[in-house]
């Protein structure tokens, strides 16, 4: 009996096969996330990377925009032989090509500035290789920004930031910034957190909350509700590995003494968690979370200055999703894979096993360099490579 033929299959096969959208091979070019000082109403001239396992030539192509400033191609003249001015034609929209020969590109502050809170803005670009087959696999001049520093990305994105370094901040001056309380037994999900416009000791306009109700089990608070951060502080932040997770604490209610922790007097409460970054669609939209314990810093209720460096070396944990495993610290890859798709970010708020009261103020993150770049090794095809390259 002869086998029934494929044929008739065949329209369907090649529809689908079209509906799926061409995969960035081993040899597309990654263009390098970046992130740049520059100061009040100056400039500065950014050269775009990008990594291209061929060593093919590369151009380069802008994206999008940053939110503040300008951005200029060079010169001829600055371009060729490195005499002022450095600006030329005014970049204004998004799918320009770069023109000049080394990638390079002028942002210019406005002449009547002052720093802001957080970044000036962000821009993104992709590297695009001489050759045609590198080129067809390219992320198209439409592309989003990026999804992820780890693996299969042609488009990167550059942070530009103020003299103070701070890329991403809520001072809580004018509101609450939209931040959150979550997990404080509320008939919904999270609550708006509560803001005081005034002074008191070294804070000075911030969010707060209060336990509404108590879940004990052993004499310990089941119930941990946490600060949320609002939607500035999500998705791609890439450009935050190496920087320094700051925020203040303090309460003005609650017995904070090691009988009344909910870490107990050992400090080993496995959900007491100071900080917590989450990733859903990390590791094949299984999900990420990395910590920082309570148990490697402390918090006795008065007023405390945290500084967390956001490095896979810094005492983060990560959660192994099983019970019978313990939490360990995260590889460099995963630490990048969680920053480069923040779903959340979550600030301890629940200290004790009883009613209590605690403030946030100046959250913010602040980078340690003027120039600071993902790591190179982290530019690979996927997360496996990633891991055997770092």
């Amino acid at each position: 009996m002869a086998a029934p033929s494929l044929l008739p299959l065949l329209p369907l096969l090649l529809l689908l096969l079209s509906l799926v959208p061409p995969a960035l091979s081993q040899n597309t070019p990654r263009a390098l996330h970046m992130v740049r000082s520059v100061a009040v109403g100056g400039d500065d001239t950014i050269r775009l990377m990008g990594k291209d396992l061929d060593g093919d030539a590369l151009t380069y192509t802008v994206l999008s925009l940053p939110a503040t400033g300008k951005l200029y191609q060079l010169s001829a003249v600055y371009s060729s032989h490195g005499y002022e001015p450095k600006a030329g034609v005014q970049i204004t929209a998004g799918g320009t090509d770069v023109t000049d020969p080394l990638g390079r590109v002028v942002y210019v502050r406005p002449s009547v500035d002052r720093e802001l809170e957080g970044e000036w803005g962000r821009f993104t670009y992709q590297a695009k290789s001489s050759s045609a087959t590198d080129a067809a696999l390219s992320a198209p001049a439409g592309a989003a920004s990026p999804t992820a520093a780890v693996g299969m990305d042609a488009v990167g994105t550059v942070v530009l930031t103020g003299p103070s370094m701070t890329i991403t901040s809520s001072h809580f001056s004018a509101g609450a910034d939209d931040w959150l309380i979550a997990g404080n037994r509320q008939p919904a999900a999270s609550s708006p957190a509560s803001h005081e416009a005034s002074s008191r000791g070294a804070l000075s306009h911030y969010v707060y909350a209060t336990d509404d109700t108590l879940n004990l089990e052993g004499g310990r608070d089941k119930d941990l509700w946490m600060f949320q951060a609002p939607q500035k502080f999500l998705g791609w932040q890439g450009g935050w590995y190496g920087s320094k997770l700051e925020f203040t604490l303090s309460s003005f209610a609650g017995d904070f003494s090691a009988a009344n922790s909910n870490a107990g007097a050992d400090n080993t409460h496995e959900d007491l968690r100071l900080v917590e970054l989450h990733c859903s669609s990390c590791a094949l939209n299984t999900g990420i979370t990395i910590a920082y314990p309570l148990s490697a810093s402390s918090f006795s209720g008065a007023t405390k200055t945290f500084s967390l460096e956001l490095k896979e070396t810094a005492g983060w944990l990560q959660d192994p999703e099983n019970t019978l495993t313990g939490w360990e610290a995260p590889s460099k890859c995963s630490m990048i894979e969680v920053l480069s798709g923040l779903t959340s970010v979550k600030i301890l708020g629940d200290f004790t096993s009883w009613y209590e009261s605690v403030s946030l103020d100046d959250v913010k993150v602040v980078k340690g360099k003027a120039k600071s770049d993902i790591p190179m090794c982290a530019y690979q095809f996927g997360l496996a490579d990633c891991e055997a390259a770092c």
